[in-house]
């Protein structure tokens, strides 16, 4: 899907539909219509949130068509739902819908404004752009047609990979072994240098445990490389664990991929 293409288009569909408007109803803008907007987008937002696509496919017409960041057109509410159940997954993402700009013709609404969805922890999964132009229909109002754009800074963005250190580094010095491993994918491998290689979540728990003991040791890595590609996330950096007045430093490095509204750590080693 060329998304330049996809967003021209897009972007030429809503302009005609508004000259047909604007020529139906014989009016110019009704001004910016502010308190709609941001009423549409809380209803809007707070069917995202709850993770219920059928209330979310239910403000939009039977005829509704969407343009979803990267993917091919979806067209109906019965498809629309179907990608929304999909995208929403198992839950647990927020959604913030910023609009920035409105207009209103008549019976329709265009809202366009930012967009940004967080996981676990916080993390970043996608920001943007988006566009919606909603229709009155008898007392209540849906969505015609809707784009949505994402922002191809978020592949590079540092502040994913500082938000998914901050989880790790919050977890590990709190000495919470279940907290920390939950954090690593089911086929994970951690390997420590001169401890050796641990396969999966249990084994990972136990080297926690058995590394914590009985104390509470506190940790501060700083990150020197990051390269994040999609929904892959690779993180290099220093770290210094200070523990009974010892401290130990080196170096790691940490593969995260990202599954469905988290991160989780898929390769992980340390050394000195």
């Amino acid at each position: 899907m060329n998304t330049i293409s996809t967003t021209r288009r897009m972007a030429a569909t809503i302009g005609v539909a508004v000259a047909i408007i604007t020529s139906a109803c014989g009016q110019g803008p009704q001004g910016p219509a502010t308190e709609t907007a941001v009423d549409l987008t809380a209803t809007w937002s707070k069917a995202f949130d709850a993770g219920n696509p059928g209330a979310l496919a239910a403000l939009y017409a039977e005829n509704a068509r969407v343009l979803p960041p990267g993917a091919g057109p979806v067209a109906g509410r019965g498809d629309i739902e179907t990608y929304w159940r999909r995208d929403i997954g198992e839950g647990g993402a927020t959604t913030t819908l910023t609009p920035t700009d409105s207009l209103a013709l008549g019976n329709f609404m265009h809202v366009e404004g930012l967009y940004e969805v967080k996981g676990e922890h916080s993390t970043e999964l996608a920001s943007g752009q988006y566009q919606q132009l909603w229709a009155r229909i008898g007392d209540g109002w849906q969505v015609q047609r809707e784009m949505w754009r994402m922002d191809p800074v978020l592949h590079r963005s540092v502040q994913v990979a500082e938000h998914l250190t901050a989880a790790w580094t919050n977890a590990y010095n709190a000495a919470d072994a279940k907290a920390l491993t939950a954090m690593y994918g089911a086929d994970a491998v951690l390997s420590s240098f001169p401890s050796g290689s641990f396969t999966g979540p249990v084994a990972i728990e136990s080297f926690w445990v058995r590394d914590f003991g009985k104390t509470k040791p506190a940790s501060t890595l700083t990150l020197t490389d990051v390269y994040m590609a999609g929904e892959l996330a690779h993180l290099e950096g220093e770290y210094k664990v200070e523990e009974r007045g010892t401290t130990t430093e080196g170096h790691y490095m940490q593969l995260w991929m990202r599954e469905g509204n988290a991160w989780r750590i898929h390769r992980e080693m340390w050394w000195r």
